[in-house]
């Protein structure tokens, strides 16, 4: 399977299971379907590190993972909040714009070069989130799209610690140590809040913990085989997902302002890519 193919796959993938957890955190407390998607990921990626022979787990860089698995906890937990009062596009157009977070995290941590037009880029992102949460300013949603930032920022301290992180550890150590950080902190605050999950229930989380690796080792397979700057695009795809998701199975429509904003965030996101030169991360 080629490139572009994986990528649309990872993002199918990737809606689906943000589907599913939307659909969950009606009956079940964040925390909870936090913990029980990783237990599930971290069961299989065990299982897959003992069928290799655990070397793809020998690691120099266990307090980077630790960290690295708490930003995700913080991302997961907080997008997980803004899927209970959120439809999925408006959640997802907030998370587009992670790539400009991702930026200047790296200009400012790790001294990357940044193209001069990230300024702009910049601009235009945050204007693009304007459009989506102004009309909700002071209303009820100010605190899901507040949690969809923070959950986006700590996103953006994710893709910058995977850059340092992903030269010299393998692809499988990137996913089972964030999986394991995960489920030790999050156990605790699901045990206090702890719902006895519905079989059916038990079977869609079975299905979350196993495709949340699955997309991430699409999306990484996808990055090996063609450039970013042919992929990035087909990564905005998911806006069409997301707001069928909506429709289909929770009624939703899609707001006007919604589509305004994530069209602009979009364009200021694909300002940043350097066309004939791949990025790593």
């Amino acid at each position: 399977m080629g490139g572009p193919a994986l990528m649309v796959a990872a993002v199918v993938v990737f809606v689906v299971q943000d589907a599913i957890v939307k659909w969950l955190t009606g009956s079940y407390g964040v925390m909870q379907i936090v913990a029980m998607r990783t237990a599930v990921s971290l069961a299989v990626l065990g299982a897959v590190a003992a069928w290799r022979g655990g070397r793809d787990l020998r690691s120099s860089a266990l307090p980077m993972h630790a960290l690295r698995g708490l930003m995700l906890l913080i991302s997961s937990a907080t997008f997980f909040y803004g899927f209970r009062y959120l439809p999925l596009a408006d959640a997802y157009t907030i998370f587009y714009v992670a790539p400009l977070a991702m930026t200047v995290l790296a200009a400012v941590f790790l001294g990357e070069r940044v193209p001069r037009r990230a300024a702009l880029a910049v601009a235009l992102g945050l204007a693009g989130v304007g459009i989506v949460v102004g009309p909700d300013l002071g209303g009820g949603a100010a605190l899901a799209y507040a949690a969809c930032v923070l959950g986006t920022l700590s996103y953006g301290v994710v893709g910058v610690i995977t850059r340092t992180l992903s030269m010299r550890e393998t692809a499988l150590a990137l996913i089972f140590y964030p999986c394991l950080a995960i489920t030790v902190a999050s156990l605790p605050f699901a045990a206090w809040e702890w719902v006895a999950p519905r079989a059916i229930d038990l079977l869609l989380v079975s299905a979350v913990g196993l495709l949340w690796p699955l997309a991430h080792m699409a999306f990484a397979a996808a990055l090996k085989r063609t450039p970013v700057a042919q992929l990035a695009p087909l990564e905005y795809t998911s806006i069409l997902w997301v707001v069928g998701a909506d429709l289909v199975v929770f009624g939703l429509a899609p707001d006007p302002w919604t589509l305004v904003g994530s069209a602009v965030i979009i364009v200021s996101c694909l300002l940043l890519i350097e066309r004939g030169r791949p990025r790593t991360g």
